[in-house]
């Protein structure tokens, strides 16, 4: 039975760049411990110690470097990341729709088969992200792992490399008892290392995904947000916070009461009505407008060529482009931050002002 699911999200918890850092200094540190245990398993067969089997070997080897090529693949993209890769600007509304299909068949026989669209609450409301633009026409969801940055992959190889070891661990990969615990120490101790370098990898994971060759693949494009969202978020919410809450509730209320369900050959279909969708497609369409409008006049405040060639500014952006946008976005919401801290208060004698706008009926 094959599966294969592409979603987008942020995982289980927002992590800050701070945590990011730290997060990545420890599994730094964890794979080095682990490479060093690793080695030395490699070593010990020369000293006579023990007697390992030729596959177990093999396998050393190959763990040794896929740890190594990942540890030099993040190495390169902090040292040069790249500047070239591109990200949509977009908008999340109050609701996301899925859409899901659930056949179960029995014997051979299709004993029930339903279609549905969900309208799921979100529950970080409006929400203005990066999503990552892929070079590739093939859209279908075995084929995005493949779209995948090369560190989507790198929990998956992680959690290989975990599971390899447990097995190591059970199945005796020595020939000789000279001394039967070194090994088995040994294969402990890296697993033990294994266990949080998958969890720090998962962690602060952004793009990722897998796929087998059984059928199953996932795929999750991460919602990338910075300072610059944030203020563009702000902004929306400043001036159409109360408009736009109003419209998500309603529009909840409209999906509670007018989803069905209906029976076409054999096939049943729950969704809502059309008019309730057409809400939530207008929806949608306003959001992005009003996203289009902020994201324009805070774009050419930072590239001013944009105002005064009088080009379009596309939602499509370079990564140099949206560190640009992050660092004058940082720099505007400290300064906004200092004007509110500060206590300075004039006073104003309104009396006269009160006098002069009296108004007699």
């Amino acid at each position: 039975m094959a599966y294969a699911k592409t979603s987008i999200g942020r995982g289980c918890c927002k992590v800050s760049k701070k945590q990011k850092r730290i997060s990545k200094l420890a599994s730094f540190s964890f794979v080095l411990t682990e490479i060093l245990v690793l080695a030395t398993v490699l070593i010990l067969p020369a000293t006579d110690v023990v007697e390992i089997k030729k596959w177990p070997q093999m396998i050393i080897i190959i763990i040794l470097s896929i740890h190594v090529l990942m540890q030099l693949w993040e190495l390169k993209v902090f040292i040069k990341p790249d500047s070239g890769e591109k990200f949509s600007l977009t908008v999340q509304g109050s609701h996301e729709r899925k859409k899901s299909r659930h056949q179960t068949s029995m014997y051979g026989v299709t004993v029930s088969n339903e279609v549905r669209v969900d309208y799921d609450r979100n529950a970080q409301g409006i929400l203005v992200y990066f999503r990552k633009v892929t070079s590739s026409s093939k859209t279908g969801p075995y084929y995005q792992p493949l779209l995948l940055p090369f560190r989507g992959w790198f929990t998956f190889f992680h959690v290989i490399i975990a599971l390899t070891l447990m097995i190591a661990l059970i199945h005796p990969v020595h020939e000789s008892d000279k001394r039967p615990l070194v090994l088995p120490i040994l294969i402990f101790v890296s697993l033990i290392l294994q266990i949080p370098v998958v969890a720090s990898s998962y962690y602060e994971a952004e793009d990722c995904g897998f796929c087998i060759p059984l059928g199953y693949a996932y795929t999750r494009w991460f919602k990338h947000t910075n300072a610059y969202t944030e203020m563009i978020q702000q902004n929306i919410q400043a001036k159409h916070g109360q408009r736009l809450q109003q419209e998500g509730e309603q529009l909840e209320l409209a999906i509670r009461r007018n989803t069905q369900q209906t029976q076409v050959n054999d096939v049943t279909y729950c969704n809502v009505g059309p008019q309730t969708a057409k809400r939530y497609e207008d929806q949608i369409v306003l959001l992005h407008l009003l996203l289009a409008q902020e994201h324009d006049q805070a774009y050419k405040e930072v590239f001013p060529e944009y105002s005064i060639q009088n080009k379009g500014v596309s939602f499509i952006l370079t990564a140099e482009d949206i560190e640009t946008l992050n660092m004058h976005a940082e720099q505007a919401m400290e300064t906004a931050g200092a004007v509110k801290d500060d206590d300075t208060v004039t006073v104003i004698d309104t009396t006269e002002l009160v006098a002069n706008n009296t108004v007699t009926v």
